[in-house]
């Protein structure tokens, strides 16, 4: 997409933090801007920011795991403009602790706010990016601890190898059509994701060790980079189609490590008698006319 003046760009998690910073990137490129957001106190103060920017912003209160929410948000942008631009951004921390102790709650609150929303981003304004036929452009969400997982919590970060999983999906679907895609994978950033966690657990707050451990993220993260370069980042990536979206090259090395291990582990097949899977017939099978 080289020509973002115009569109009309949607973000979930617009109320600070990235979302916030893409919108305020996006405006400053000439698009019209949609911040979504639960938290009315930050919607608001996001909107006064892109007001003293001079941004032309519409303000919405969006639940992203209440489909209900979902379509009164169209009802609403429809009326501001179509979407040519959807940041499937909105995300929350995952909790503490051992994987045999959690709480089913909380994991499905996880994984229905890190992953099952971009299915309901998707149903909402993707039919419609894809039927006008002009250039348009999505990106999802996701973090760098989908590709380099640390010993954090196995909610979070396996919800976001989901969120990978569905942009990498995507992007073989949308290839040749006229919906770009990209997946924002950032490492530490200084959001507020962790005290939005904390906010709208919907169990009892953590105890104990957890609540250490969730106080220790929140003093990590102040000290992550600025929302605002990250934004900046993204506007590139999506003037140059990049699916892709690296901010912190400190993880290379990790991540270099990481494929090196997983690649080291192929060997000779567990039958050899076996012709070998015919990749392209598979390929060929999940293939739908345009």
């Amino acid at each position: 997409m080289k020509d973002i003046a115009g569109k009309t760009a949607f973000i979930t998690g617009g109320g600070s933090g990235i979302g916030l910073a893409m919108a305020r990137a996006l405006a400053r490129e000439g698009a019209r801007v949609v911040i979504a957001d639960i938290d009315e106190g930050r919607l608001q103060a996001g909107a006064n920011a892109l007001a003293a920017d001079g941004a032309e912003a519409l303000a919405i209160r969006l639940d992203v795991t209440d489909p209900a929410s979902w379509v009164a948000a169209k009802v609403a942008t429809d009326a501001f403009g179509p979407v040519g631009i959807l940041c499937s951004n909105a995300g929350v921390g995952g909790g503490s602790g051992a994987f045999e102790s959690y709480d089913p709650a909380v994991w499905r609150w996880n994984y229905a706010v890190n992953a099952d929303a971009h299915l309901h981003a998707c149903r909402t304004f993707l039919g419609d990016m894809k039927a006008r036929g002009e250039p348009a452009h999505l990106v999802i969400t996701a973090s760098m601890v989908a590709i380099v997982p640390p010993p954090i919590s196995a909610a979070y970060i396996s919800s976001k190898y989901a969120a990978l999983g569905i942009a990498m999906a995507l992007r073989n679907e949308l290839a040749g059509s006229n919906v770009g895609i990209s997946v924002l994978c950032p490492g530490m950033a200084a959001t507020a994701i962790v005290e939005t966690t904390r906010a709208l657990r919907p169990v009892d707050p953590e105890v104990g060790d957890a609540a250490t451990t969730s106080q220790a993220m929140q003093a990590v993260l102040a000290g992550g980079m600025s929302p605002g370069p990250i934004g900046e980042h993204v506007v590139r990536a999506i003037r140059a189609d990049a699916f892709f979206i690296f901010t912190h090259p400190e993880w290379k090395p990790l991540v270099e490590a990481q494929y090196a291990d997983l690649l080291a582990a192929f060997g000779a097949s567990a039958d050899p008698a076996y012709a070998g899977d015919d990749i392209g017939a598979v390929a060929a099978a999940n293939r739908r006319p345009r």
